[in-house]
């Protein structure tokens, strides 16, 4: 660019018109992934916000049918539950209209057509634009700014609380209030106090500020939701309530052989998951004595559910009973009886994989094969892979990458009495596939986006995880990456690192980068038991 006493030229003038042009569109193209990924992380708060309306709706729903059917204990925190709902309806509309005006600082639409079409963050075309989102909140010129209004409203709903609830047992220190709006806290960036308004809304794009509005919708249906269960929990205290109730079915037999048929109880059962029972219970018995546990075996549970396991051995019917042990709302013991039967019986030939219907290449997969004849008798035939016994009929199956994308059977046949033809048992196809790209993060959970430098340099190395969809335990050890750092959109010349840690130089840089500088991990190398291979996908973060 040209000086005062040196004027630049018509050319000068559009080499730095077409460099402004290009850093603009190289900052468009980082922080796209960014802007959609605000875009699905806030239609999927707006539909957990609408999931969970529709849950206090049914608390409501009891609460009327309590009020109706028992005024005289009912009634009075039943009017109570109503206001609440009043109070948290005036904020959660009042926050839908401060989104919608947003949604008009921004992108200039009219008011009405944005209320009209039910605009959202989806449909908003300036998702990056920071300067309209601040003079949004915190417009100098008004007497009280946007922010300012929306904590004095946030204050002043949970004041509402305390006063409707008017319990000793629900102030303000209860854990209740203390779980969303908490706007009286303070926060540091860059060594800066800031308050929650600005911290959250003062720098922040469009697409972060829509999120954060749908995330503290949330946040009051969740507080409405708690306080109402409050209040309803008030109305018998001493009233067994259960927190869920679902429909089983109980089957005469889980086995049933051909030409029979199929017998079972259709029943609602209602359980608390508040709570960890115990089961008490004894093999060969129609009933148990709830004073007499000492004999018996005993499971705890956990969620309001206890999963009893038993061995099976011999043959044949077979039956069982016992207790299951809460506590009432005064914390008495309270018992449950319960008895019932199964069929043991020995089972056909069968082949399973332990994890899925699905072989990996160039890794072992586990694999049990059960049949009603000794082991050493049977012959299996791999499908072209091969396995090695890992002892009680489980196999570790290994297959060679070329019968990727094909599909290999498993046969397992017996030699039944000796002097005889082996006799086929079953067979169980399975297709193979190549091991899935695992996930690539800086340190355990860091991703691309916006991070601080000191979560960064808190875990200052390039790690690999599969998906939690990815059942193996596999291992990646990271070869290499490249680090590349753009600063004010000049790309800088490529760090190369040959460990999983980061060297001393991308430390240095990363520790004396400035926000808004972009780290970008690229050609990244991993290796396992299943091969060396590269990852397509880069790691950018931005420095916050």
């Amino acid at each position: 660019m040209g000086a005062t006493n040196c004027p630049e030229t018509p050319r000068q003038r559009m080499i730095g018109m077409m460099y402004l042009v290009l850093t603009a569109m190289l900052a468009l193209n980082v922080s796209k992934e960014i802007l959609e990924a605000f875009v699905t992380v806030s239609d999927t708060v707006e539909r957990t916000n609408k999931n969970f309306e529709e849950k206090i709706g049914s608390t409501y729903e009891l609460f009327a049918d309590a009020a109706k059917n028992t005024p005289e204990k009912a009634q009075v925190p039943y009017e109570k539950a109503e206001k609440i709902r009043e109070k948290s309806n005036e904020l959660v509309a009042y926050l839908k209209d401060v989104k919608d005006e947003l949604f008009f600082a921004v992108d200039n639409i009219p008011l009405e057509v944005v209320k009209a079409n039910g605009l959202s963050l989806k449909d908003l075309s300036a998702k990056d634009n920071i300067s309209k989102v601040v003079r949004y909140f915190f417009n100098p010129n008004e007497k009280k700014t946007k922010g300012e209004e929306m904590v004095e409203k946030f204050v002043e709903y949970k004041n509402q609380l305390v006063e409707i609830v008017d319990d000793t047992a629900f102030t303000k220190d209860n854990a209740i209030l203390a779980s969303g709006l908490q706007t009286d806290s303070t926060y540091k960036r860059d060594n800066v106090t800031l308050s929650w308004i600005k911290y959250n809304f003062e720098g922040s794009v469009a697409a972060a500020a829509f999120t954060l509005l749908n995330k503290t919708i949330g946040e009051i249906r969740n507080m409405e939701y708690e306080t109402v269960n409050h209040l309803f929990s008030s109305i018998d205290a001493k009233s067994y309530k259960f927190s869920n109730v679902e429909a089983k079915v109980i089957p005469n037999s889980r086995i049933v052989f051909s030409g029979d048929r199929y017998e079972a109880d259709i029943i609602v059962a209602a359980f608390d998951n508040r709570q960890n029972p115990t089961v008490y219970w004894a093999s060969g018995r129609d009933a148990v004595d709830e004073n007499n546990l000492s004999p018996l075996q005993s499971v705890e549970g956990n969620e309001g559910v206890v999963h009893l396991q038993i061995p099976t051995n011999a043959v044949g019917d077979q039956k069982f009973a016992g207790v299951i042990k809460l506590k009432d709302p005064s914390g008495a013991d309270i018992f449950y009886h319960f008895n019932s039967s199964y069929m043991v019986t020995k089972p056909s030939a069968a082949v399973a994989a332990e994890k899925m219907n699905v072989f990996y290449a160039g890794i072992p997969n586990p694999v049990v094969i059960a049949a009603p004849v000794a082991s050493e008798r049977l012959k299996i035939d791999w499908g072209g892979a091969t396995a090695s016994s890992t002892g009680g009929g489980k196999y570790d199956v290994s297959v060679p990458s070329s019968l990727v994308g094909k599909e290999i059977t498993i046969n397992v046949s017996a030699e039944i009495e000796k002097g005889r033809p082996t006799q086929k048992l079953g067979s169980t196809p399975f297709r193979v596939k190549a091991v899935p790209e695992p996930n690539i993060f800086v340190g355990g959970n860091i991703s691309s986006g916006k991070h601080a430098k000191d979560a960064i340099l808190a875990n200052a190395f390039v790690s690999a995880r599969m998906g939690a969809d990815f059942n193996y335990e596999l291992k990646w050890t990271i070869l290499s990456y490249k680090v590349t750092f753009v600063k004010n959109g000049i790309e800088e010349a490529p760090i190369t690192v040959n460990a999983a840690p980061f060297t001393d130089q991308v430390r240095s840089k990363i520790q004396s980068a400035s926000s808004g500088t972009i780290v970008e991990f690229s050609e990244i190398k991993i290796q396992s038991i299943a091969g060396q291979r590269p990852i397509s996908r880069p790691i950018v973060i931005r420095i916050r």
